[in-house]
């Protein structure tokens, strides 16, 4: 690996030959018609310029040089297809208002072509500084794990060169096109791969626990959610479809009514994942009511063979000596110009810290994760990539993950062992192809989610009620779990046509649908259970030790036009305006048999229609790169549901319920200073929000979902990024959040609702910070100290005494890099704290909580490639 320091000595002298080969180059014109190659593959998609000007270095094997703060704030669409060289880099260069110039020698110059005689070769030497950065023919294509790097040469002492680093910005497709994340009129954050990586991240936790705005609620395997902005009726899944949208390239995979699973993908070889806070109504569509999380996986590369293996091992406090450990692999394989694949294989296995004493197992709550991706993409003509994405993944553990607290810190206890598990499938085809007036984009994507969960069910149905006055209640002799399963399968497809950004006037418009079949099975058996039941029951009733079972079954549809446009009225205005139209439809069913429901009960069939319009309104004014201020209005909405309940006599059960009402109002400003080596964000907003879907309760106790209730959500949102030193960085992200309800619901009698109180999972405060140093050796040493906090808030409407508690975490990880090779020592939760992330209610058991991984050592070993 080269020295950075040593080579700083030779930096004058590259800037000198640079300056020279710009001052002797031929014009444009000659350029081009003077050099020509035969055409290659190229595939660069959109991103920031500078990191898009080294690609191409790396793919045309060219030297080109250019001065960072040209680049700076700009980004590319980028270009994918066969194309001579010079072709390409017209379009990666296409409204940046920069062009370039080919020396002599065949390297390219890259050039402000508003200001082409401002870097004559006097500059050098008449003191004002001259950046330039160099991205050589076998430079690394993929931006480095810490932000990116930019060089100074400047004239002093001994014509020593500085160096200078500014922040490295992720290129996103919130607005389903390739924009940097801080152009964009909303809040939207995103981490790269390699800055996932650099946090040691794995999961959902790891990240969402970072983001500003974001309460993640880690509880049952595949099931834990995220709460965007307070925007939840429960920590919980809610009772409908969830307030939170979560997608995977795109691909949907929150489905109506109540969810199969909420999947949480290894993060390893990602790409990145863009967290989208405030109602994506317009352009996302149902369920992202509250904001929406996007996981972009890496695709595969005609670049080159690629190749990456990981691999961990640790130890959790508590775990009764049962390790941690992980593998995981990544090959990428082009086949041919035009053509490639990429696999990646991961398995994770994390200890259990929980002792059941009902069944004398040990660390019983142990987690394993595995699975893959594969990617295919084609790129079969000029501007034309077919891309194709597959994705499987599984989770499991022996032993649910919750514990008695009134028992003990690591103490739960069942009779039987709680299994968990789900899976995911997911599979999507592509087709992004250059009109030239705009680019069509046709998604079709197909996903299919199972899951099934064991309770203890002894406390419940181990005593049966007396079947009459002279027929006592059985009592059965062994434990009685209870097994819940869920299947769902969905269809979904999108076709939009976007034109290119940068003009006075560009837009999006375009049409989707979605159609999920979800089916639901339970059972509870009892072992010996028919011997005891058949004496006085209809052994029709009974399927052997299986005294119950229900099926339920749900289907929803969703169709939707949607589009979006920006209008440049003036240098430094821009007004976006956009909506979609939606029309959305469930239907439900339910049957239950056994003997606890004689010869069967089937519930009326339910039905839900609604239709629509999701506006979204938002004003910006860009001083420049480096400075915006917006104000923003949209709505959000999402599925509902029919409720499958028996008519109560004197009672008006409603038929469903509908979509909340929800306007999220937010003024915002992004601001950048000292050579965009400080990064600040600062967001205020207010959520109206209205028609809550709810459930509340009947005067013979059971329950029914409707609209009712009003709540108000106010908050402030800052992100800071500060690069202090070149070998020293600070972050921090601060939440600020008022949200409860402002209206009083009484149901049956009883106060359900209270006006004044705090919305589930709404912390008034959340806060990370985090410190990075490195230090100056060839081994590359950094030092990361993270620190996350979060104040108590309640876990549902309907007990808000149960509370996620207020605690911390602090991680620490030291990391090296020699070639190819990176050793990383790490210690999560340094302080070994017990916070609350989740929980159940006492139903006569006791309160049962799940607590954050207790203190975790560990060492990673990776190694890449390229």
């Amino acid at each position: 690996m080269q020295n950075k320091a040593a080579a700083r000595p030779h930096l004058k002298a590259i800037v000198a030959c640079v300056l020279a080969a710009a001052s002797s180059a031929p014009s444009l014109s000659q350029a081009i018609a003077a050099t020509t190659t035969e055409p290659r593959t190229f595939n660069i998609e959109a991103q920031d310029l500078g990191s898009a000007l080294k690609a191409f270095a790396f793919q045309s094997h060219r030297e080109i040089f250019f001065a960072p703060e040209l680049t700076q704030g700009k980004s590319t669409q980028g270009v994918v297809g066969r194309y001579e060289d010079l072709d390409a880099l017209k379009k990666i260069l296409a409204d940046t208002g920069l062009g370039y110039t080919v020396t002599d020698s065949n390297a390219i110059l890259v050039r402000d072509l508003s200001n082409v005689t401002s870097r004559s070769t006097s500059d050098a030497s008449s003191g004002p500084v001259v950046r330039l950065a160099r991205a050589e023919m076998m430079a690394q294509a993929e931006p480095p794990a810490a932000p990116a790097r930019s060089t100074t040469a400047a004239s002093g002492p001994g014509g020593a060169a500085d160096t200078s680093e500014s922040l490295y910005e992720v290129i996103v497709t919130a607005t389903k096109r390739p924009e940097r994340a801080r152009d964009i009129a909303g809040s939207v954050s995103a981490m790269s791969g390699q800055q996932l990586e650099a946090i040691g991240a794995q999961s959902f936790q790891d990240y969402l626990t970072r983001t500003p705005g974001v309460v993640f609620n880690a509880g049952p395997l595949g099931d834990s959610t995220a709460i965007i902005r307070g925007v939840g009726t429960s920590v919980g899944k809610d009772q409908g479809q969830g307030p939170t949208g979560y997608y995977i390239n795109e691909i949907p995979l929150t489905e109506p009514g109540y969810a199969i699973a909420i999947p949480d993908v290894d993060t390893f070889d990602v790409e990145r994942v863009e967290v989208l806070r405030g109602p994506q109504g317009t352009l996302f569509g149902s369920s992202a009511l509250g904001g929406a999380i996007n996981y972009v996986a890496r695709e595969a590369s005609a670049d080159g063979f690629d190749a990456a293996v990981q691999t961990s091992t640790g130890s959790t406090h508590h775990s009764d000596g049962n390790p941690n450990y992980s593998a995981k692999g990544m090959l990428n394989v082009p086949l041919g110009d035009s053509f490639a694949i990429r696999g990646v294989a991961y398995y994770r296995h994390e200890a259990g810290y929980l002792d059941n004493i009902g069944t004398g197992r040990k660390a019983s709550n142990e987690q394993t994760n595995k699975g893959g991706r594969f990617s295919a993409v084609w790129m079969p003509a000029e501007g034309s990539k077919i891309s194709l994405f597959s994705l499987y993944d599984k989770n499991r553990t022996p032993d649910f993950g919750y514990r008695y607290p009134e028992l003990g810190e690591f103490v739960r206890e069942t009779l039987v062992n709680e299994p968990v598990e789900y899976e995911l499938q997911l599979h999507s085809l592509r087709l992004d192809q250059d009109l030239g007036f705009a680019t069509l984009t046709a998604l079709v994507g197909y996903s299919e989610k199972e899951r099934s969960l064991t309770n203890d069910f002894t406390p419940f149905y181990s005593v049966f009620a007396p079947i009459d006055e002279d027929t006592p209640g059985e009592v059965l002799s062994n434990p009685t779990p209870y097994l819940d399963t869920g299947k769902s399968e969905s269809r979904s497809y999108e076709l939009r046509l976007a034109s290119p950004k940068g003009e006075k006037f560009d837009y999006l418009i375009g049409v989707m649908g979605t159609f999920t079949d979800k089916t639901f099975k339970d059972y509870i058996t009892s072992e010996g259970s028919y011997e005891i039941l058949s004496v006085h029951r209809d052994p029709a009733d009974l399927r052997g030790d299986m005294f119950y079972w229900g099926v339920g079954k749900t289907d929803g549809e969703e169709k939707a036009v949607f589009g979006e446009a920006n209008y440049r009225f003036a240098d430094r205005w821009t007004l976006t305006f956009g909506g979609r139209w939606f029309d959305t439809e469930v239907n439900s069913r339910s049957t239950y048999y056994g003997v606890l429901y004689p010869g069967s009960l089937s519930l009326p069939p339910g039905q839900q229609t609604e239709d629509g319009f999701a506006p979204k309104l938002s004003l910006a004014w860009r001083r420049d790169d480096d400075l915006m201020v917006y104000a923003l209005a949209s709505k959000g909405y999402r599925f509902g549901n029919p409720n499958t309940i028996h008519p109560l006599e004197d009672f008006n059960t409603p038929s469903g319920w509908k979509t909340d009402s929800l306007w999220n109002y937010e003024v915002g400003i992004r601001g950048s200073a000292f050579d965009r080596r400080l990064q600040t964000d600062f967001t205020v907003f207010l959520i109206d929000w209205s028609d809550l879907q709810v459930r509340l309760y009947r005067p013979d106790d059971f329950t029914y979902g409707t609209n009712a209730g009003k709540a108000r959500n106010v908050g402030q949102e800052f992100s800071g990024l500060w690069r202090v030193t070149d070998a020293f960085d600070l972050s921090l992200n601060v939440t600020h959040l008022d949200a409860q309800l402002t209206q009083t619901v009484i149901s049956a009698g009883n106060e359900i609702l209270r006006d004044g109180q705090q919305l589930p999972g709404s912390s008034e405060w959340q806060v990370s910070a985090m410190a990075v140093a490195r230090l100056p050796y060839s081994w590359e040493p950094t030092i990361t100290l993270a620190h996350r906090y979060l104040s108590d808030a309640p876990q549902s409407l309907q007990t808000p005494e149960l509370r996620i508690n207020g605690y911390g975490q602090t991680d620490l990880r030291v990391s090296a890099q020699i070639a190819n090779v990176g050793l990383t020592a790490f210690v999560n939760n340094v302080t070994d704290k017990r916070g609350v992330t989740f929980g159940y209610g006492d139903f006569g058991l006791g309160v049962q909580d799940f607590i954050i991984r207790p203190r975790t050592i560990g060492l990673m070993l990776d190694w890449k490639m390229r």
